[in-house]
């Protein structure tokens, strides 16, 4: 079974659930994040885009699930906003150059994706990521070294940005997680 079967069959399985709240680390720093166009990459079924989308962003999504994604078009559909959704494979992608104002990825971890979102924001965008550390193995799922981050990994990474606010913490769940949000200056 590819990915995007393996993700179709994930999501189907679950249903089209009821809108749930976004990310907390995107809620609680909301108001740092400049207007505009937003991108979701691995945006499940959509959660964090439509909260962005209701709170004045034009939001795009992309995620390998096309039944994500028909989630996602649904709940904006009965929330009121609008979303563009695309199903791509976001190792076979390439993002458009100073295009957004904001990227968000949450949960989703592919390392060589890292300069493509640097190089997707405008001069004075933002990016907001959460994923995954290595501590999370001593937690619960995920174990799989290569879906960890290595201390500090997000900084290094985002390293031609201004980060602007950074933590690696044991949240709720437990879940051990490093979480970035880096300006790109002009």
């Amino acid at each position: 079974m590819d990915e995007r079967q393996r993700w179709n069959t994930r999501y189907a399985a679950r249903g089209h659930l009821a809108a749930t709240s976004p990310n907390p680390f995107l809620r609680d720093h909301l108001e740092l994040l400049p207007r505009g166009r937003a991108l979701e990459l691995a945006m499940g079924d959509g959660h964090n885009a439509i909260y962005l989308a209701r709170h004045g962003f034009s939001v795009s999504g992309i995620d390998i699930s096309d039944v994500a994604v028909s989630h996602a078009l649904q709940l904006a559909q009965r929330t009121g906003v609008q979303l563009e959704a695309q199903g791509r494979d976001l190792t076979a992608i390439a993002l458009p150059a100073a295009t957004y104002d904001v990227v968000v990825c949450f949960y989703y971890l592919q390392r060589d994706l890292f300069p493509q979102i640097i190089g997707a924001l405008k001069p004075g965008g933002m990016v907001v990521y959460e994923t995954y550390t290595q501590e999370q193995a001593q937690l619960g799922h995920p174990t799989n070294a290569a879906y960890l981050l290595q201390p500090n990994e997000l900084l290094w990474a985002f390293k031609a940005l201004r980060v602007r606010v950074y933590r690696e913490v044991v949240i709720s769940g437990p879940k051990a997680v490093a979480s970035l949000i880096g300006e790109r200056v002009v």
